[in-house]
């Protein structure tokens, strides 16, 4: 990925050790995103990565430059949807933001329980 795509990656806050759900969903969350980056967007299309840990949650960003599509449309894939089922089974969220020609931004917003966060 990192010799087709010009990736940039950003961990901002303060990190923190997560409860093993939460660690498996943020992972599974920025591998089904960069691994439509792959399917989709032609080389040299811009990733950025971002791992925001905010107070009370985490927020991961993934954003590409690809050539985005309707999120409302049918489709025949899982990922997107297992991804926002994943999130929503540990109270969390995943949304798409993307629009044809206008690359695509994934979401996926934690929360970390507060006996974590000491």
């Amino acid at each position: 990925l990192g010799s087709r795509h010009a990736a940039r990656v950003r961990i901002t806050g303060a990190a923190r050790p997560l409860p093993p759900g939460l660690e498996v969903v943020a992972l599974r969350g920025c591998q089904e995103a960069l691994a439509n980056v792959h399917k989709h967007a032609p080389p040299g299309a811009a990733i950025d990565v971002e791992l925001t840990y905010v107070e009370g949650g985490l927020r991961l960003v993934v954003r590409d430059e690809g050539p985005g599509f309707d999120p409302g449309a049918p489709t025949a894939g899982y990922g997107l949807r297992g991804l926002r089922a994943r999130a929503a089974e540990v109270g969390g969220t995943a949304t798409v933001d993307s629009a044809p020609g206008a690359g695509t931004t994934v979401t996926v917003r934690l929360p970390v329980p507060e006996r974590t966060l000491s």
